[in-house]
């Protein structure tokens, strides 16, 4: 045992001498350097060693869009803003194929359904020349070209599909002609009047030799005719044939005196170059038919289709 004088240089053994056992394991906490710190070195009860500090060389944590926050001391918060169109950030994501947002994005999901609708739409490629229809056949959407100058657009035959066809013409023969000469109309007697001088001829289809209206379009026509006489007649029919046969009978009566005359017209349906008419007079007398574009004139005019 020391005595009060005696330098102590092994506490520890010197009570081991003394009878009373100390954990030598505290000797590790002996010792260190300036700076070191106190750091624990296994599981072990009071197993500690001295360690040096790791003091890192950060002085401020600095952030740029879209990243928000930093600092240069004490705790530091870090964030991201929301992207938008006008910079970049966090965006969310969306299976929406019909959204109008600038600041979602789209999913696999989103784009595998615009892709399928895209694969579904119509080829712009089906469509080549301005002026082309778009249509659908039996099975698939199909290109009709454009017709030509004129043409309408009407179904087929067979209602199947739509198709370029001419418009009809909307006009057809027409004819103005007269007599040149006066003409001695027997009694009783239908007489062909020589109507031989033509105003208009649309499409050659009176002649002047036979006095015949021979048409090149089926259709309804309008026909006239009117007659004026030097001498009275008394009575006298106006009679268009055709075919050969009376079509149209127009009446009229005089009495006396000179330059008496008359007129008809009608509606008269013609199947084309297979019909022809023809003007007659049947008088009760001998009447001398007067002649001139004003006084003898038979004419046609095409109306419309039958």
């Amino acid at each position: 045992m020391p005595t009060p004088t005696d330098l102590v240089t092994d506490l520890p053994a010197d009570f081991e001498v003394f009878g009373q056992a100390v954990d030598t394991s505290l000797a590790d906490l002996k010792g260190g350097t300036t700076g070191q710190i106190l750091a624990k070195n296994s599981n072990t009860n009071m197993d500690f060693i001295w360690v040096t500090n790791d003091v890192g060389d950060i002085t401020a944590v600095n952030v740029t869009a879209p990243i928000t926050g930093g600092g240069t001391s004490g705790a530091v918060t870090i964030g991201v803003s929301a992207a938008s169109t006008a910079a970049a950030g966090v965006v969310q994501l969306s299976d929406s194929t019909s959204t109008t947002s600038s600041v979602l994005a789209s999913t696999p999901t989103a784009t595998k359904s615009a892709y399928d609708l895209a694969d579904a739409a119509i080829a712009k490629s089906t469509l080549t020349t301005a002026g082309d229809v778009l249509y659908r056949n039996a099975t698939v959407p199909v290109r009709l070209g454009i017709g030509t100058a004129g043409q309408v657009l009407t179904v087929n035959s067979g209602a199947t599909a739509p198709q370029w066809a001419t418009v009809p013409a909307s006009s057809g023969p027409a004819f103005i002609a007269y007599a040149s000469a006066t003409q001695t109309l027997s009694a009783f007697t239908a007489t062909k009047r020589a109507i031989n001088t033509e105003i208009i001829d649309t499409d050659s289809c009176y002649d002047t030799s036979t006095y015949r209206f021979t048409p090149t379009k089926a259709g309804l026509y309008q026909i006239s005719v009117t007659q004026n006489f030097n001498s009275a007649p008394n009575r006298f029919q106006i009679l268009i044939y055709k075919n050969g046969s009376n079509n149209l009978t127009g009446n009229d009566a005089y009495t006396s005196g000179n330059d008496f005359g008359g007129g008809a017209s009608t509606l008269i349906s013609m199947n084309g170059t297979s019909d022809y008419l023809e003007f007659y007079i049947l008088s009760t007398a001998t009447p001398i038919a007067s002649s001139g574009e004003s006084n003898s004139r038979f004419s046609a005019t095409w109306i419309r289709s039958n």
